[in-house]
């Protein structure tokens, strides 16, 4: 899994500090870096997640993995994120993934519902054949 360089006008904007976006032969990979995805968090992850699905000009079927191992809670606002980084993959024609959730985050997701919009990838193995 090795990641090419990703050129989006606001890597140095200081809102990126939530979510990191990397480019690799199959997709994106956006490991979010906040322990907390509230309201303030959310719509700037979810902003960056968009410009950079929208920068990539990815081929259809790529994939869009979502690492939350950093990720300790997600309040409405987080869920929220899921829901649109799902239809802004979908409109892109990306798979997406979640990766790196922690039990007590899956647990909510399943709860809500949310897992069911994602395949979620346990092993760093199966997430190295998805991205390439």
């Amino acid at each position: 899994m090795t990641p090419h360089s990703i050129s989006t006008n606001n890597r140095e904007n200081a809102l990126s500090q939530y979510v990191v976006i990397e480019r690799h032969p199959r997709g994106l990979y956006a490991k979010i870096s906040c322990p907390t995805i509230g309201q303030r968090e959310a719509p700037v992850i979810a902003a960056e997640i968009g410009e950079a699905i929208l920068n990539m000009n990815l081929p259809r079927g790529s994939s869009l993995v979502m690492d939350m191992s950093n990720v300790t809670m997600l309040m409405s606002m987080g869920l929220g994120v899921c829901i649109d980084v799902k239809r802004q993959a979908d409109a892109a024609k990306l798979k997406p993934y979640l990766f790196g959730t922690s039990r007590a985050l899956l647990d909510l997701l399943r709860m809500m519902k949310i897992d069911r919009q994602y395949t979620i990838v346990h092993g760093k193995d199966e997430l190295g054949s998805i991205l390439g």
